[in-house]
């Protein structure tokens, strides 16, 4: 098996590494290199004369391979991969190949065979650069044995509903979608929020159908490869409602184990990539999530009503948080469809069950339930209305790389980044 040369470039390329390629396609080699000529060398090899050999990794020496995944050379490139983790575990396998061509059929198979990421050649020069410098240093931090170096961590906030129909499914799609809404700051014009929400509620699928969301990569498809979730991959196979928040659910028809030692590291790892992860939890699982999601989260909402039955709910919601060492400043209540004329408040609530009262939320059934039978969301057809005022408190605790503007509600500015007026009557 001969290695070709590598195409020539007038300019140094960001790396001073040159990585092998394995490609059975010449023509698909030549673009590679072409498209990542002002970042890195490749050095391409046929992937129809591979042989399990050290020669080729030895004279090349070899830590950073390339695997051609584009559409047409998944299967053999899968192989190639497993021959390639059994003949030289150190090595670091990437994918390569566009995810539009095959709407991320490439990089859903390239994390099946166990590779580490994926370059999506119709990314930008510094979203691959961050990935191939990225690889180099968990070569060199696995190579040395030291520790990996800390990232940054998004928010965790989930909101829990004390029991099904209380409204936080349809709470946390209109938070999520409007979260991902907001501009990049004047100062960050590249530093866009990222927002996830996990759709995980009392009734599996509520959010993606209040988003219109659907796609065929699901929540325990993830927690099945937790280790070799990346950008790339949420990118081309996690759907995205049109504000940009991405959704990870479940089907209806599947039921999920919260309580597995996987969910803590997909966690980890969605956080390293996400600003704010929201999740619509089904509070019948806080004991199974205790030791995970609960541990993790920044903070806690318990959604309810003034109903008597929600009360009820409230309370064993709290006793399970007690069970789970969870009960502590993290733990907020949010009151929906609250009406003064109830006979009791929300205020009155929160002192009852001494929790802080973090939002009341006014009775919108009607048009909540109008917009969604029409596809939409209610802020999208009436920034005004009273309910999407009642979020603003809610949006003012997500950590969101967005400058405050001085003298300003945080819902106020969002309102005027999306191009309308909260305040103005219709």
């Amino acid at each position: 098996m001969q290695a070709n040369p590598t195409v020539v470039t007038l300019t140094k390329p960001a790396l001073d590494s040159t990585l092998l390629l394995y490609s059975p396609d010449e023509n698909n080699a030549q673009r590679f290199s072409a498209r990542l000529r002002s970042l890195v060398m490749l050095s391409w090899c046929d992937s129809n004369q591979f042989s399990a050999s050290r020669r080729v990794l030895d004279a090349h020496q070899a830590r950073l391979v390339l695997l051609d995944f584009s559409k047409g050379y998944t299967d053999a490139s899968a192989e190639i991969a497993r021959q390639l983790m059994a003949l030289d575990p150190g090595l670091v396998l990437l994918g390569i190949g566009s995810a539009a061509s095959d709407r991320g059929a490439g990089v859903l198979c390239a994390m099946r065979a166990g590779l580490r990421d994926f370059i999506d050649i119709d990314a930008g020069d510094d979203e691959i650069l961050d990935q191939l410098k990225t690889a180099l240093v968990q070569w060199r931090t696995a190579a040395d044995g030291q520790p990996a170096r800390a990232v940054k961590r998004g928010q965790l906030v989930l909101i829990c509903g004390v029991r099904p129909g209380l409204g936080s499914s349809t709470l946390t799609a209109h938070l999520g979608a409007l979260a991902a809404s907001i501009k990049p700051s004047a100062v960050a014009p590249a530093s866009a929020n990222n927002v996830m929400l996990l759709d995980l509620g009392h009734s599996s699928g509520d959010v993606s159908l209040y988003l219109g969301t659907g796609g065929d990569f699901h929540f325990d498809d993830a927690l099945r490869n937790a280790n070799r979730i990346d950008a790339t991959l949420v990118r081309t196979a996690v759907p995205r409602h049109v504000s940009g928040v991405a959704v990870l659910g479940q089907p209806r028809e599947r039921n999920i184990s919260l309580g597995g030692a996987e969910v803590g590291p997909l966690l980890e790892r969605l956080l390293t990539m996400f600003d704010l992860v929201l999740c619509d939890l089904d509070s019948r699982m806080l004991d199974d999530v205790a030791h995970t999601l609960l541990k993790m989260a920044d903070e806690i909402w318990l959604v309810t009503d003034q109903s008597i039955g929600s009360m009820v709910a409230l309370d064993a919601c709290l006793r399970q948080l007690e069970r789970a060492q969870a009960r502590d400043l993290r733990v907020s209540l949010v009151v929906n469809r609250h009406d003064e004329a109830c006979g009791i408040s929300g205020a009155r609530i929160a002192e009852r069950f001494s929790v802080p009262l973090l939002a009341t939320l006014p009775e919108r059934s009607r048009p909540l339930r109008t917009t969604a039978n029409r596809g939409s969301l209610l802020h999208e057809t009436a920034p005004n209305d009273l309910y999407v005022r009642a979020l603003a408190p809610l949006l003012d605790r997500f950590r969101l790389r967005t400058k405050r503007d001085a003298g300003r509600g945080g819902l106020r500015m969002l309102i005027n980044r999306l191009g309308g007026n909260l305040w103005k009557r219709r």
